[in-house]
């Protein structure tokens, strides 16, 4: 396939498209008749996924299975969609989070997650810009999170990776007014993508009960808004209320009140990724429970 064979197809290019939000957003663009390009670990049903969105929505589908967080497969990733696809739609979803002390993350999964939820969501940006700003219309949707608002003990390197995707964001839509490229940011609250996560909302008592969404809501939330060109995007009422207070309150009555939420779930030795997880990471961190 070449790109002069999809030059009057448009596709969707979604990260972290195997599970949880991404695939719910997989499906919340299929259902608009998006054609989608799919990317994701390798080794997570994604060539079967994108078969049946495919045959169940009548769009195409494409897929790439890579680890994002090694640079020769972001380029890789990268060469391949600029030769062969037209992309007006760029959703940077996979990103990775744990709630554990700093002096207790392995390296690697530190390092991971910088590269993913950072490095990966400005390279894919940089690199597609050119690409966007060709279509009529064209829309960047970055997941960020309600917890980038207020910083907190025990997710200190996923809240300051989500508050750089919240600023990337509102910075390169001022950037790009008056073209024909718009970009939105998502802020979720916890999302109910399996049974770890469940896990983990439990241990924050009441207040993890009171925001924790399915991701089809979210995804559904997301996308409409998304091309409603909203700057940024709180899925859920009560999560709004959060994002206000996070705002208004200041840190030094924020940041212990937030921090002791999870703090109980640190205690508990649990991890959870979001969306993408690193292939041996991850099993580092089960031995270490």
């Amino acid at each position: 396939m070449t790109k002069e064979h999809q030059a009057v197809k448009a596709y969707t290019l979604i990260t972290g498209a195997s599970a949880g939000l991404g695939k719910a957003l997989a499906l919340e663009c299929a259902a608009r008749k998006q054609n989608l390009i799919l990317v994701a670990l390798p080794n997570e049903g994604l060539p079967e996924t994108s078969a049946w969105i495919s045959q169940e929505y009548g769009v195409d589908v494409a897929h790439y299975e890579t680890d994002l967080t090694r640079e020769k497969c972001l380029e890789d990733l990268l060469q391949w969609v600029s030769g062969n696809f037209r992309v007006n739609f760029l959703i940077n979803n996979a990103g990775i989070g744990c709630t554990r002390a700093l002096d207790q993350m392995h390296p690697a999964y530190f390092d991971s997650m910088i590269k993913l939820n950072v490095r990966v969501t400005g390279m894919m940006t940089f690199h597609l810009l050119n690409e966007l700003k060709t279509h009529e219309k064209a829309y960047i949707l970055n997941v960020s999170s309600i917890i980038s608002l207020m910083p907190s003990a025990y997710k200190t390197v996923y809240s300051a990776s989500k508050a750089f995707i919240y600023s990337f964001s509102r910075g390169l839509r001022q950037e790009l007014r008056g073209t024909n490229v718009h970009v939105s940011v998502l802020m979720p609250g916890p999302l109910r993508t399996n049974s770890s996560v469940t896990e983990r909302i439990k241990k924050q008592g009441f207040f993890g009960r009171m925001i924790v969404l399915e991701p089809e809501t979210a995804a559904k939330i997301a996308l409409a808004q998304t091309l409603d060109r909203k700057p940024v995007i709180i899925p859920g009422v009560v999560n709004k209320i959060s994002g206000i207070l996070m705002k208004a309150i200041p840190k030094s009555i924020g940041v212990p009140i937030i921090s002791s939420i999870y703090s109980k779930e640190a205690e508990t030795g649990l991890h959870h990724t979001t969306v993408h997880t690193v292939p041996g990471v991850i099993q580092v961190l089960n031995d270490e429970k």
